[in-house]
């Protein structure tokens, strides 16, 4: 069982919502620990062409990962320092300091910092019609999302920069849009134009397949038997196929990916637990408490409280 305890600090200001953040994960006898650092801004959906969501700043433990999750937005990674792997559709890349990699909307990834030489990271969530051609301009488009930086240290003075604006109002407001465009500025001008030099390796075609329904239908929570259908394949042999190449069962998986997004939801939305458990695909509220209390070592509920209660109090 995983204990997770976090210690939270969350400042509320008119749609923004800045978060100083210790989370402690232990699994058995290894501890592992990430620090960061996060601005959050309520988005604006269909109000910009291009706009700001969220930026951070995270410095791993040993194996510390992140995922399975879907994101809604894109999210840029800046690799200041150390090593990790990244994967995301069909490819696995390995990455350390001054490369990066993009997290696209609404696909399954999952990232883990080195055991002998974690990374730490900067990130900028991004979203808006536009931003798809501004990466496949910069050459950051399916099939290759990772990239090589000729600097790094102007990204990480813009994102601390830009954890700043906390405020509310307009100024804030105009000041992080800046941000938005200087950051995919900066993209443009630091990115070497021979950046296609990171390892990868193709996931195999049926696993790639599984992914991405798991992923498009995550409400539902496909059975095994229902994707080996859709593949036209056994499930046994669909079964070991993807355990041998994620490293865990389809089942595991897919209860993993809507756990993470639960989590999410209950920490950046006012949904109801009824409301979380209805749309990450559980039978309800009972089956999903139990399922967030084995994995997270306490209740949806008490998750949320330990999650906002010292921001409630400021």
């Amino acid at each position: 069982m995983n204990e997770e305890t976090t210690n939270q600090i969350q400042l509320l200001f008119s749609g923004f919502c800045f978060i100083i953040r210790i989370k402690i994960l232990s699994k058995s006898k290894e501890e592992l620990m990430e620090h960061s650092l996060t601005l959050v801004k309520s988005m604006q959906i269909g109000q910009e062409d291009c706009f700001f969501a969220f930026c951070g700043y995270s410095k791993t433990e040993a194996h510390h990962s992140f995922g399975p999750a879907v994101r809604d937005v894109y999210v840029i990674h800046i690799v200041l320092e150390g090593r990790g792997t990244y994967s995301v559709g069909n490819q696995h890349y390995d990455l350390q300091e001054g490369q990066g990699f993009v997290v696209p909307p609404g696909q399954s990834v999952f990232y883990q910092a080195d055991r002998e030489e974690p990374w730490s990271y900067v990130w900028m969530g991004l979203g808006g019609r536009l931003l798809p051609r501004y990466l496949q301009d910069l050459g950051l488009q399916s099939g290759q999302w990772s990239f090589e930086l000729t600097s790094l240290q102007e990204f990480k003075a813009l994102v601390f920069e830009s954890l700043a604006y906390e405020g509310s109002g307009i100024t804030a407001e105009l000041a992080l849009q800046r941000q938005v465009y200087r950051f995919l500025e900066l993209l443009s001008q630091r990115l070497k134009q021979t950046s296609l030099i990171t390892e990868s390796r193709r996931v195999n075609p049926y696993v790639q397949q599984v992914l991405e329904l798991l992923s498009s239908h995550l409400p539902e929570s496909l059975s095994v038997q229902e994707l080996a259908q859709k593949l036209a394949l056994h499930p046994s042999y669909l079964s070991r196929l993807f355990k041998d190449e994620v490293g865990k069962g389809i089942k595991e998986y897919s209860n993993d990916l809507r756990l993470n997004m639960a989590a999410d939801l209950l920490t950046g939305s006012q949904l109801s637990v009824e409301e979380i458990a209805n749309k990450t695909g559980f039978a309800g509220t009972q089956s999903f408490s139990k399922a967030f209390k084995k994995a997270r070592g306490q209740s949806p509920l008490n998750f949320r409280k330990a999650s906002s209660h010292l921001g409630q109090e400021l």
